[in-house]
């Protein structure tokens, strides 16, 4: 379900995703009404990315891929009919390094309070 990701970096080694990237975000979704946006620049350091083969089976099963990145490769994944349930493929924590807290981080915690998103 997982594979390597496609854009490959020069250095043997290295992240294949690394630095900031456009995530296209589905309107109405809870990532896209929590960025207040369709679209998001995300902070990536990774190798790995959900496999396109298996999209389809993922969202037979109410894991809603709700972010894209510019190629159309999923970024953000949601669950159907839970509170909040969001995986992504980038780094949301990332952002609070820099002082700009990233508003999923803010809803996961609210959520795990148990205060709606």
């Amino acid at each position: 379900m997982i594979t390597q990701a496609a854009c490959a970096f020069p250095e043997p080694g290295a992240p294949r995703l690394k630095g900031k990237q456009r995530v296209r975000l589905a309107p109405g979704s809870l990532a896209a009404r929590l960025y207040e946006a369709t679209e998001t620049f995300a902070e990536f350091h990774c190798s790995n990315e959900l496999n396109r083969r298996y999209q389809p089976l993922f969202e037979a099963n109410d894991l809603c891929i709700t972010g894209l990145g510019d190629d159309g490769e999923a970024r953000v994944v949601e669950l159907a009919g839970t509170r909040f349930y969001i995986a992504t493929l980038y780094l949301p924590q990332l952002a609070a390094a820099k002082g700009e807290p990233d508003p999923l981080i803010d809803a996961f915690v609210r959520a795990a309070a148990g205060v709606a998103p």
